[in-house]
């Protein structure tokens, strides 16, 4: 953006400040000036500012951040009032503010008696030096105080207005109504819609407000009657209005990061005087100002003790003061070494204690900043949930699995078998990227899919993939996320580099989950037969936790399968927040120093037969030494009649206060071997 060294030095008393000085302390303060034009008064500089400074985009603001900068006076130009003829403006117009919210000030000023000209030679001279090119002196005079205070204004033809039911010309800030059109000044017409916030007249649009006005009220030669805007507007709706209809103007781009809602009055001032200066007329009485809502000044308190451990440097409390004051902050000391700091109405980028803090250290220095190592930060609190998840992904990983990251979003068509996976529908994306992201998935079962289909069109078909992440669902309209770990099997599965790999199976997706509850050191869960709809009858569990089900494992339905070109894939989906974590243990029971013992138990039964069932017949009635029952190996086929399975069960006993016998080991295998034996459909085939 360009400013004039001449037009910057009307706002510092004395001699013009040196150009390369100038460049340097601005840029020091964080306006970085990338580069200059011509020499002395009609030098240019070329100044680079963030979107967060709009108080900075006009040759006031800058000149008062620079005379803070090079420690000089800044005066400001007061603009006179105008001579005032007898009719009153409010008896040739009428405004209406129907926004308050997006239009918290309108301001206007009628001229009468006025002949278009060109405007005046310096005008026209530094507007010409930003680049502009002038048009007449309404426009020009406009444009000028938009680069001199930051204020957009804009000037409309007064006979051109349409009447009220009170027979004056109306201005009314409302939204556009669905289907109205406004042909713009550059000729284009523009459909309108709710979104917009217009500028009207009693009958039609006239101006699309912050961004640019329409050509039928626009100023020409035989312009005689003048009406001038100035406003404050909300900058969400004018950056709404501009970009939906991809427009962006010197008015829009400042109203879109927000003027000074004070200026309003001083800006009308200001340019009517340019005007009558340039082209003559009578200036109604008064100045028609409607306030449709107060923006109340900010007032920040600054601790001068937490400025000091903030920066890690002393800055002077007196200097604070100064440095504050220059830049117009209201200054007051409410007890020692605190500042009660009222913030000046045009600089919308302070609300807070550190942002005051910012503007102490960029006047004094980066530079003077102390090159020294930030303090080591050990957080004494994290959230549980994140620490659940990262346990989650250890735990898979460790089991050999492999992590996967996959978009939250996926298709219609993807998610709708999974939709009863969760209680509730699936959100569907309003504004969705394309058809693979309309909806938000109902677990993360879908992304590993996507993965292994990937995958395994490109011949890597053996896969152990997990991901950690969400599921998403609306319960009675409102959003409900939750937190699951999901896991995907296909392919061939090894459990010992030295064992030949076999298909895996439900019994491998079973594991994976009772491994993470293991890792917790929660109690297994149960697998309840289920039938659900997207894996495989006969074999698919709800996996379920204290009585509640927390999520569900199993073999990938058929026609799934099918469709996602995969073979036989094994899924599991459990909620991480679900999993009955028991509290840390309050002592530490040390191992035994006496070895124990595992003897191995072969068990043939019924398919179906729950593993509790096997597990509650080896534990009723064991003996105290009794430390685990697992389950070994799993054998189908050949030697075993259909729907029976045999399973190798090692039970393990050991003391915390003797070795034990081989007699009495001996015994408690044969008594378990015994109980089992009284299980329905059971018979014991070999003890080990």
């Amino acid at each position: 953006m360009k400013f004039r060294l001449e037009w910057l030095g009307q706002y510092l008393p004395g001699e013009l400040p040196d150009l390369a000085t100038v460049r340097r302390r601005l840029t020091d303060v964080g306006f970085i000036v990338e580069g200059t034009e011509g020499e002395g008064g009609d030098a240019v500089l070329d100044v680079e500012l963030t979107a967060n400074r709009p108080d900075g985009m006009n040759h006031r603001g800058l000149a008062r951040e620079a005379a803070c900068a090079l420690g000089r006076e800044f005066r400001d130009v007061a603009a006179p009032a105008p001579a005032e003829g007898p009719v009153a403006a409010a008896s040739l117009a009428t405004v209406t503010i129907e926004e308050p919210a997006l239009c918290s000030r309108y301001s206007a000023r009628v001229v009468e008696g006025v002949r278009v000209r060109e405007a005046s030679a310096a005008v026209q001279g530094r507007l010409q030096a930003l680049g502009m090119n002038p048009i007449s002196s309404p426009v020009d005079a406009t444009n000028h105080v938009l680069w001199d205070l930051g204020q957009p204004l804009h000037a409309f033809d007064l006979d051109t207005l349409s009447k009220g039911a009170d027979g004056l010309p109306a201005i009314v800030v409302r939204r556009a109504r669905a289907g109205e059109t406004l042909v713009t000044l550059d000729g284009v017409e523009r459909t309108l819609s709710p979104e917009h916030l217009v500028i009207a007249d009693a009958e039609r649009p006239v101006a699309l407000a912050g961004v640019m006005g329409g050509l039928h009220t626009a100023i020409t030669p035989s312009t005689t009657r003048v009406l001038l805007e100035s406003a404050h507007f909300s900058a969400t709706a004018v950056r709404k209005t501009a970009r939906l209809h991809g427009m962006h103007t010197d008015a829009s781009h400042r109203f879109e990061r927000g003027t000074d809602p004070a200026t309003t009055v001083e800006g009308l001032n200001r340019v009517t005087a340019l005007l009558v200066a340039d082209c003559g007329g009578t200036v109604a009485r008064g100045v028609i100002d409607t306030l449709a809502r107060e923006i109340p000044p900010k007032v920040v308190k600054l601790r001068h003790a937490r400025l000091v451990s903030f920066l890690g440097m002393d800055v002077p409390f007196a200097r604070c003061v100064e440095i504050l004051t220059a830049l117009a902050f209201g200054v007051a000391e409410v007890e020692p070494g605190v500042l009660s700091v009222t913030v000046p109405s045009w600089r919308i980028d302070v609300d807070q204690e550190c942002d005051l803090i910012e503007e102490v250290i960029r006047v004094v220095g980066y530079g003077a900043l102390p090159e020294a190592l930030p303090p080591p930060f050990n957080p004494t609190w994290s959230e549980p949930i994140l620490a659940r998840e990262d346990r989650a992904r250890d735990l898979l990983a460790a089991a050999g699995f492999v992590e996967a990251c996959s978009y939250s979003f996926v298709s219609a068509d993807e998610n709708a078998p999974f939709v009863s996976a969760v209680e509730g529908s699936a959100p569907v994306i309003s504004n969705a990227l394309g058809e693979p992201f309309t909806t938000m998935r109902s677990t993360p079962v879908i992304g590993l899919l996507r993965a292994a289909r990937h995958n395994v069109r490109r011949g890597l078909s053996d896969l152990a993939l997990f991901e950690v992440g969400r599921s998403y669902a609306l319960v009675a309209g409102h959003p409900v996320e939750s937190r699951r770990a999901a896991v995907l099997l296909h392919g061939r599965r090894g459990t010992h580099w030295a064992a030949e790999s076999r298909p895996a199976d439900f019994y491998d997706g079973s594991g994976a989950v009772a491994a993470l509850f293991a890792g917790f050191g929660a109690a297994s869960p149960e697998l309840r037969p289920a039938t659900i709809p997207f894996l495989a009858p006969g074999r698919s569990a709800e996996v379920v936790a204290d009585g509640v089900v927390v999520g569900w494992v199993g073999v990938l339905s058929g026609a799934l399968a099918t469709a996602w070109d995969l073979g036989e894939a094994v899924v599991a989906d459990v909620d991480v927040a679900a999993i009955p974590v028991p509290p840390p243990p309050s002592n530490v029971e040390m191992p035994s120093r006496f070895p124990g013992s595992d003897v191995d138990l072969t068990v043939t039964h019924p398919l179906t037969m729950a593993w509790k069932t096997l597990e509650s017949a080896v534990r009723n009635g064991a003996p105290a030494e009794l430390l685990r029952v697992d389950a070994k190996y799993l054998w189908r086929g050949a030697g075993v009649a259909d729907g029976f399975v045999k399973t190798t069960l090692t039970v393990a006993f050991g003391s915390q206060e003797r070795s034990l016998g081989r007699d009495e080991i001996n015994r408690w295998r044969d008594e378990a071997a015994r109980r089992l034996l009284l299980v329905p459909d059971t018979a014991v085939d070999g003890i080990a």
